[in-house]
């Protein structure tokens, strides 16, 4: 368990940063709680990639146990999931990322200590995992959205993963952890770091682990709104000038 990348990834990010410029990045935290979650909108490929990129903090990512098994079993689920049917790429393109991927991705997932996620009771050792993690103040990222239909820009639907998360570690220390909520604006290319929010004010007043993060998701994707029309610029500036 490492509190930085394992040496491969750190060379790899070290190379992409060369051709891949760095976004802007709004964050309204003077600083990050180091026992934290962080939710991020998905964006196709590139909100992993920014973030992994350039986000100011290190976290271990969640991530589908497809993406965790064998090649055969990577590669299907690339090609015929995330390829074919969410993003919609042709035969030739699939194939290609596919493959691409698909060979480096266990590479990549061990270098960042992915921890696998499962629909079913596995998803316990998920818990535990990012419990052992989150014990050794190593926040960890989640990427909620529900892309079954597609990658959406104004998010529609997050899975309620993360408010398990939040709910289990509050049952096993009695800590409420921050929920920081992230947006990555792809045309504008800018990073949008929200304030922290808690799940058991919440669960105290009676809302279902659907409903609070459909309040996350809207909180999300005032983000975005604030990233696209502008407005963030004002806000960013009059918190500056308050803190």
């Amino acid at each position: 368990m490492r509190k930085q990348h394992g040496p491969i990834v750190k060379l790899l990010l070290f190379f992409l940063r060369i051709f891949v410029r760095k976004p802007k990045i709004i964050n309204y935290n003077k600083s990050f709680e180091k026992k934290a979650i962080f939710i991020a909108n998905h964006s196709a490929i590139s909100g992993p990639l920014f973030l992994a990129l350039y986000f100011p903090s290190f976290m271990v990512p969640w991530g589908t146990f497809e993406m965790t098994g064998n090649f055969k079993k990577r590669w299907r689920y690339l090609y015929h999931h995330i390829y074919r049917d969410v993003i919609g790429y042709g035969k030739f393109l699939s194939f290609v990322m596919s493959t691409f991927f698909a060979t480096i991705a266990k590479m990549l997932y061990k270098g960042a200590q992915l921890i696998p996620t499962y629909p079913d009771m596995r998803f316990l050792t998920t818990l535990r995992t990012s419990e052992e993690f989150l014990n050794n103040d190593i926040p960890i990222l989640i990427f909620p959205e529900d892309f079954e239909d597609g990658f959406k820009v104004f998010l529609e639907k997050y899975l309620h993963g993360f408010v398990g998360l939040s709910t289990y570690y509050f049952q096993q220390t009695g800590i409420d952890l921050p929920i920081y909520p992230i947006y990555f604006h792809k045309k504008k290319r800018v990073i949008s770091i929200g304030k922290p929010e808690y799940v058991q004010g919440l669960v105290n007043q009676g809302f279902s682990r659907i409903e609070i993060a459909s309040r996350f998701k809207d909180i999300t994707n005032q983000l975005y709104l604030e990233v696209e029309d502008g407005s963030y610029k004002k806000r960013f500036e009059t918190q500056e000038s308050t803190d």
